[in-house]
């Protein structure tokens, strides 16, 4: 459904980062699980810096 609406998801193994790029100026950061629903206790952090944004964006091409 999200990738329906036209929003890019990026899956890969071996790395435990968590983060969401929006408008390439606004990420969020954090320990919780952006596509799933649970109940754990997590926290995420929102970063407004193009820079920031443009970092984590380089880190999933890599």
């Amino acid at each position: 459904m999200i990738k329906s609406s036209g929003v890019a998801i990026v899956l890969k193994s071996k790395i435990h980062q968590k983060f969401a790029v929006i408008d390439q100026k606004v990420s969020w950061y954090g320990c919780i699980n952006l596509l799933s629903y649970g109940s754990a206790e997590e926290s995420i952090m929102p970063l407004e810096s193009s820079n920031i944004a443009n970092e984590f964006i380089r880190s999933i091409n890599y």
